[in-house]
Parts: C-alpha cells; structure tokens; sequence
C-alpha cells in the first residue's frame, strides 16, 4: 500500500510534508490548551482557544471550498500552512488571552482551508488505481500524528516549556508549506478548474456549487450520514474521560491507554483501504462495515464495566472510524468530478464540524442527567439507525456488480 501511494515524486514530497506537520498537530494537541492554562489560570481559557478550531470551518467552509476549485489545490494548501505557521508564533508569543484566541482562530482558519485543498489534491498525486492507498496513507498519518504526537508531548514537556512545543509545530508547518508549494512536476495532472474560471464572486462560486452538489443523491446520502455519524460517535470524546473516571476507576494512565487503543485502531483502520481496491461498491461496503465497527463500540462501552474489554472495543471502534473515513472520502470524491472537489470536501468538513460541536454539548448534557452509559447507550442506537437509514441509499448508488450478484454466496 505504501508503496502505491508513493510510487511519484510529487506523492512522495506531499506525503513527507503532511507526515511531519502531522507530529507538529499531535504536539500541539498537548501544548495548546496545556499553554492557555498556565498562561492565564482558568479552564474557560481552555476552551476559549480550542473553540476557534471548529469556528472558521462551519462559518466558512463553503467559501474555503470555493476557493480551494478557483485557485488550486497546491496554492490553498501551502497558503493554509502558512497561517498556521503564523499563527502558532502568535500564540507562543501571546501574553494577553485576546491575542491567543486570535492565533487559536487563525490557526482553525489554515486547517478548515487545508483539509480540502489536501483532499482535493489527493486524487492527482495518486490516481487510478493508486487512489485508495493515497487516502488510506493520508488518514493514516493524521492517525498517527494524534497517537505520536501526544506521546513525544509528555517526553518533551519534561525538559522544555509548552511555548517551545509550539515554535516545534509552527516549524512543521513552514517546512509543509515550503515543500507542498514547491510542488512542479508534469507527471500531476492539470488541475480542473475550467468550469469555475469565470470571474464571478466566491460567494456565488460557493452557492452555486453547493447546489449542484446537493442535486446529487449520492452526496446528500453520504453527507446526511457522515454528519449523523459524527453527531452519534462525539460523544466518545466526552464520555471516555468519566467512564474511565466514574465508571472503569482507573487514573490518567488508563485513560491514555483507551485514547491509544482507538487512534492504533483508527490508523489499521485507515489503511485497510488497501483491501478495497476495485469497483465503488467495494468502498462502499467498507464504509458500511465501518459504521457496524462503530455501533459495537458505542454499545459495548454503555454495558462492559471492565477497563481489560473496554480497550479492544475502542480499538474496534477506532477501526470503524478510520475505515469508514477513508470510504467515504474515496465514494465522495467518485460521485463528483473534480472542479468541484473543493467545494465537496469544503462542506463536507462544515457538516461534520457542526455536528461535532453539537454532539460535544449534547453529550455533556445527557451524561450530567442520566450518567455516561446512558450517553452510550442513546448514541449506539442512534448510529445504528442512521446506517439503517444510510443502507438502502447507499446499494442503490452503488450496487453489487451482476457478475458477482450472480455468483453464490459463500461462507
């Protein structure tokens, strides 16, 4: 797999400049809120510069998008880095919590705009049939920047302020945005822009995009069910920390040991993708198993009161999710062509923004009334439903092939 996905130069230059700013994310993930609270000594400080993340992608996804299909991929890429280089400076250096926000803002703005630019680069770097190791890669190293990048924190943190940690990510972002920009190699193909070449404003860019990806059912049944599963499965970010509290009575080792357990699970999960190349309907019966994946991990932690069972369910889940995501990429990007991949990944990340937030606030509220099992519980069936929903949609979009609907069915 990862052989395919880095068979070209340009592939290969990519890939090393998003692994290395994928560790500078997974530090920073440590260094952020750890610095806001040492700073200024309150945990609203906390979430007044994690917030900002989500911000800029729901507000202006779309727009980014938009962008993103008017100028390029490699230039939105590089420009995004860029901010985060700036805004990781400003945030090392900020006394005052404004101006932190501000870099945490900034910062929210570079991953809302490269988070489609990327994706929407992915398919020319690796195409063909080298497109599912090149998503399968990509989530991979987000994966494992979340993972590593957390670890190398605590070892770091024991010599070094967190105000270091972040010149080590804003470094991250220089080199990614130095590398990706310099990307020139005619083995790429030429990015399809055509359709969007008329100068008309970015807003109407943006609207006029999103109506004609919305006149597609293939994209509305995949965006309805990635925002319903995102809505579903936020509540683990929540409720792992009061279960393994409340419920499991284990200490914050513990705790990293069942945040571990899902990213390792996540990033196999990621790269499964090389099992799945092929037909779409392949992907999509992925992407399905992965919900599956999912359901028993939300259901298993509403009803296992053992931390030694609570850890392979999470990797289970983790597994899901990250086959779910790489899937659902992959069928998304089939159901469009590519003048509009940047719109297409630009809401997608809006959709699922939103939900996460929601989800973070709703699942805070059902586990202060009915305890974290609950929250489980009521997400487990949830999800379960919406890929009930999602099933049907999905094999009509992309059936199995006759040739093999024809063949028996094996054990």
């Amino acid at each position: 797999m990862f052989r395919e996905a880095l068979a070209g130069a340009p592939a290969r230059r990519f890939f090393a400049a998003h692994a290395q700013s994928c560790l500078g994310t997974g530090l920073s993930y440590v260094a952020l809120p750890l610095l806001a609270y040492d700073r200024f000594d309150s945990a609203w400080a906390v979430s007044a510069v994690l917030l900002p993340d989500l911000l800029p992608a729901i507000l202006l996804g779309p727009l980014l998008g938009a962008l993103v299909d008017r100028v390029g991929w490699r230039v939105c890429a590089s420009l995004a880095d860029v901010l985060r280089c700036v805004a990781f400076l400003v945030v090392m250096n900020a006394h005052a919590l404004p101006w932190m926000i501000a870099g945490a803002a900034l910062a929210g703005l570079g991953t809302a705009l490269f988070h489609p630019a990327a994706l929407t680069g992915l398919p020319r770097l690796t195409p063909g049939d080298r497109r599912p190791a090149g998503m399968g890669l990509f989530s991979a190293l987000d994966d494992l920047g979340l993972t590593v990048g957390p670890a190398l924190a605590a070892v770091a943190l024991v010599m070094v302020a967190p105000g270091a940690l972040m010149l080590g990510n804003a470094v991250t972002f220089a080199v990614s945005a130095l590398l990706i920009g310099t990307l020139r190699d005619a083995s790429i193909a030429p990015e399809a822009r055509d359709a969007v070449r008329a100068r008309v404003s970015l807003l109407r860019e943006a609207r006029v995009g999103i109506q004609s990806l919305l006149e597609r059912p293939q994209v509305r049944t995949l965006l309805a069910s990635s925002t319903g599963v995102v809505l579903c499965v936020g509540v683990t970010n929540v409720g792992e920390v009061v279960l393994a509290r409340d419920v499991l009575d284990v200490g914050g080792s513990g705790l990293a040991m069942m945040v571990t357990a899902g990213g390792v699970g996540t990033g196999l999960g990621s790269l499964a993708s090389r099992f799945t190349r092929g037909s779409a309907w392949l992907w999509r019966r992925a992407y399905l198993i992965g919900l599956g994946a999912m359901v028993s991990e939300l259901l298993a932690c509403a009803v296992v009161d053992s931390f030694w069972l609570v850890i392979p369910a999470l990797a289970v889940g983790g597994f899901g999710n990250g086959l779910a995501l790489v899937h659902d990429r992959l069928l998304l990007s089939d159901s469009t062509p590519e003048s509009l991949h940047g719109r297409l990944f630009a809401l997608q990340k809006t959709c699922v923004s939103l939900a996460f937030a929601v989800s973070i606030l709703a699942a805070g509220a059902v586990i202060v009334l009915g305890g974290v099992q609950l929250a489980f519980l009521l997400s487990g069936l949830a999800l379960l439903g919406v890929a009930s929903l999602a099933l049907p949609r999905l094999r009509a979009a992309w059936p199995r092939p006759t040739a093999l609907a024809a063949l028996p069915a094996t054990r």
